[in-house]
């Protein structure tokens, strides 16, 4: 029976306004996207690249986001990288200076700075500034399953009620993947992993073979599962239905998890917040506030107090330590499941995990993943991609999967509390607003067609359950509370300008301007579903 692994990262991005003044508003956002393709996604690329070189099998499932997708094929943001990158150079070498007598720091700062040189020739030479089609040359050659998503991270059992507002976040979710991936896949992510009764036939209705959900949902099922989460089952209408593994975030990234091992770099201690500003004035202004600058020096045994140098030698030794562990467990994890189920020829565990746990938990993880990688052929595992397993769907087991979700308490109650809960009447009003404009104007053109598209992506960037979760965890709250607020300012300004037959085309041109995503948006995809 094999055995199999399935590892499924999602990415996290808002969409950053960046053009003209807004790119200097927004720096800190910014910053924090430009964190991201340095440390996950440009690593992640060279990881496989390196792999595939030494004929080391690794398979890992990848959720990249729309909006995502959008900003890395955007060239003012490839632009602004590279001057970013530049100026992280420029920091470096101000660091090196500044801790010359300390030579361990100053050893560190010195191959931070090497870092960001390399990040800077791999971005302009090797990928031509180009990520998006890099990732999906790795998915032709089987390294990576590219799933595809809703256009913004709507947290969908908020909308179930409004299979128009479902499905139009689903559409435009199909549509951005094959304008950047040129064709159809066979997953579909949920964001949050968010699973209410009913959701599957929107999903399955778009040519999707399948979506995870969190354990709950299947162990909750009105019938009980007789492979438990170490198998795929399928919907009424054969939508193939993955559980992911309940136990991997606390085991990676818990308080006791492998991430949180003293000799990994602390992620919390960076020269951005601790030194004066006029020490970081190359990278940072003094009018936009601090944050990140990726110059890290101390280990997670470091505190207020005490600072402890971090060093890469025991981290990486500790990483192959680790890797080893991890591929015990789940090896004996799943020789337990095959003894309990002997009715199939193969078991399967799902592994998920997001980009917001590796840039703020452990900016390890990727080394961390590669040796798990490297050593897997010394266990009785097979690393595969969920749509490898779903060719005899329609012979699983049937569920009726429970309402859940992997945010909250396991039912998303975060993107309703005490914080966020006012932004819900509004988004609920825009969504009732965008149906009825879809059907009373079901055939107009020109300026009106202008407007009503220009209203729809206003509503996708509100629904964004990334700027509830942004209030609720008070990071960057003013810049989420500010950015829906526009949003849905400009949805009213569209409702309002239908309403009354009067627009501004300087303010539509201006907006359409400042949101430019989802180019191929069409407002009909609101129509009533009858």
């Amino acid at each position: 029976m094999n055995k199999n692994l399935i590892f499924v990262l999602k990415t996290n991005q808002e969409y950053i306004r960046h053009n003209g003044q807004d790119a200097a508003v927004n720096e800190a956002l910014l910053s924090h996207l430009f964190d991201d393709i340095s440390d996950i996604y440009i690593p992640l690329l060279n990881m496989f690249n390196s792999l595939d070189k030494e004929g080391i099998k690794a398979k890992l499932g990848i959720v990249l986001s729309p909006v995502l997708c959008t900003m890395l094929e955007d060239p003012e943001i490839q632009n602004l990288y590279v001057a970013w990158l530049e100026k992280h150079i420029q920091l470096g070498d101000a660091e090196i200076e500044r801790n010359a007598s300390e030579n361990e720091v100053k050893e560190i700062a010195s191959s931070l700075k090497e870092k960001y040189i390399l990040l800077k020739d791999d971005f302009e030479v090797k990928y031509n500034k180009l990520l998006i089609p890099a990732f999906a040359e790795l998915k032709q050659k089987g390294y990576l399953e590219i799933l595809a998503t809703t256009g913004t991270d709507i947290f969908v059992p908020h909308f179930y009620d409004l299979p128009e507002v479902v499905s139009a976040q689903i559409e435009i979710g199909l549509q951005a993947f094959r304008h950047s991936f040129g064709e159809i896949p066979e997953g579909f992510w949920l964001p949050e992993k968010g699973y209410a009764p009913g959701i599957e036939k929107l999903i399955r209705g778009y040519g999707f073979s399948y979506t995870i959900v969190d354990a709950r949902s299947i162990l909750l099922s009105e019938n009980v599962p007789s492979k438990g989460i170490f198998h795929p089952y399928r919907f009424e209408n054969a939508l193939g239905v993955f559980a992911s593994d309940p136990f991997f975030d606390d085991e990676v990234f818990g308080e006791d998890g492998f991430s949180s091992n003293s000799v990994y770099r602390n992620e919390n201690c960076d020269i951005g917040f601790e030194l004066p500003v006029e020490n970081l004035s190359t990278l940072i202004s003094e009018k936009i506030g601090r944050y990140s600058t990726g110059y890290k020096y101390w280990n997670k045994e470091s505190d207020d107090e005490d600072k402890y140098i971090y060093n890469v030698s025991e981290a990486e030794k500790q990483l192959r330590e680790d890797a080893s562990t991890f591929l015990k467990n789940k090896e004996a994890l799943l020789k337990n499941a095959a003894e309990e189920i002997s009715d199939s020829d193969f078991i399967s565990l799902v592994c998920t995990f997001d980009t917001d746990k590796l840039h703020n938990n452990w900016s390890e993880t990727l080394k961390w993943l590669e040796q798990i990688y490297r050593q897997g052929s010394d266990f009785d595992l097979t690393f595969e991609n969920c749509n490898a397993l779903i060719e005899d769907q329609f012979t699983f087991e049937k569920v009726n999967p429970y309402y859940s979700s992997s945010a909250g308490a396991g039912y998303g109650e975060n993107f309703i509390s005490s914080k966020n809960s006012w932004m819900m009447r509004y988004i609920r009003k825009a969504c009732e607003r965008m149906i009825d404009l879809a059907d009373r104007f079901p055939n107009d053109s020109g300026l009106k067609t202008r407007l009503l598209n220009i209203g729809a992506k206003e509503l996708m960037l509100a629904q964004s359950s990334g700027l509830q979760k942004m209030i609720e965890e008070q990071e960057f709250p003013e810049y989420a509370e500010k950015r829906f607020k526009e949003s849905i300012y400009s949805f009213t300004a569209v409702f309002d300008s239908l309403g009354s037959n009067k627009v501004s085309t300087e303010w539509l041109t201006k907006l359409e301007t400042r949101d430019c995503l989802f180019q191929w948006m069409n407002y009909r995809i609101y129509s009533k579903k009858k």
